[in-house]
């Protein structure tokens, strides 16, 4: 039985897409396909093949059949950094595995959210900003008492916790440091000229729509070589383009995680005074 001795648990918005991309291309490491297997969130409540992909220990360990040499064996699910249950259903099943937890400035988080919400999700469509954070909790997500319930039963020099921005101002080096902590040559160079799953809102919503549907992705996926598949991500990611955040929108952001990055400053011991200004 091959299972994973590492994941990527988060968070949502903040490089795991890119940081999964720049992870397979290294030959001793092994990453799942597809890249959210989810399965240690899912409960058991059966439904949605598309929200729960996969909903079986079997099934799971399906995923990692193929690994042959690769002495790294990882999936990212982002959305593990979110529900109160994971962390414990990992420790039961993968109790020595490595944890990768990338942060985003929440501000920048949430708006980026927001907009995803709106260009693939149609919700908060004619809503503003301010007024979507105010009534949707899924924009007020916070970090420190999530990153709490991992801290608890993992041993911290087995949680590797990085920003964003230093993913996107420094890859190599935070490459590099990923490698080390993972146990695998640190001299490979993965791309990284480019950015995976970028945010904004389409320039064509047709287009978008289009290339995002989940069923012609997932046929996609199954019949085109993945040459073909990398360029029609490609098109998707240039048909969108960046939506400034207002000055307004971010004081109110601020006040609402004001709290938080205090939290996590003080819990990861990083120095995130840059986020509150």
């Amino acid at each position: 039985m091959t299972l994973p001795n590492f994941l990527i648990i988060g968070a949502p918005k903040a490089g795991t897409t890119s940081l999964y991309d720049h992870m397979r291309e290294h030959p001793q490491i092994f990453m799942s396909d597809p890249k959210e297997a989810r399965f240690l969130a899912y409960q058991g409540q059966g439904g949605d093949r598309k929200r729960w992909p996969i909903q079986s220990l079997e099934e799971y360990e399906a995923l990692f059949a193929p690994v042959t040499t690769e002495t790294a064996i990882g999936e990212a699910t982002p959305h593990y950094l979110i529900y109160p249950h994971v962390a414990g259903r990992i420790h039961e099943l993968l109790p020595e595995a490595k944890l990768i937890a990338s942060l985003r400035n929440p501000i920048d988080r949430s708006y980026s959210v927001y907009q995803m919400n709106r260009r693939n999700q149609g919700t908060n469509t004619g809503v503003a900003y301010a007024e979507a954070l105010r009534s949707d909790h899924n924009l007020r997500e916070t970090y420190a008492d999530k990153l709490e319930r991992y801290f608890a039963l993992f041993p911290k020099e087995r949680i590797r916790i990085l920003l964003l921005e230093d993913l996107e101002g420094r890859p190599e080096a935070v490459m590099r440091g990923l490698f080390e902590f993972l146990g695998v040559d640190t001299d490979f160079k993965p791309d990284l000229s480019k950015i995976s799953n970028p945010g904004g809102e389409p320039r064509i919503k047709l287009l978008h729509d289009l290339l995002a549907n989940p069923g012609l992705r997932e046929f996609g996926r199954k019949i085109l070589p993945r040459g073909a598949i990398e360029r029609l991500k490609d098109l998707r990611s240039s048909n969108l383009r960046k939506q400034p955040m207002s000055s307004a929108d971010r004081k109110a952001a601020l006040d609402v995680f004001r709290e938080d990055i205090l939290a996590t400053q003080a819990l990861i011991g990083r120095d995130l005074s840059h986020w509150l200004r």
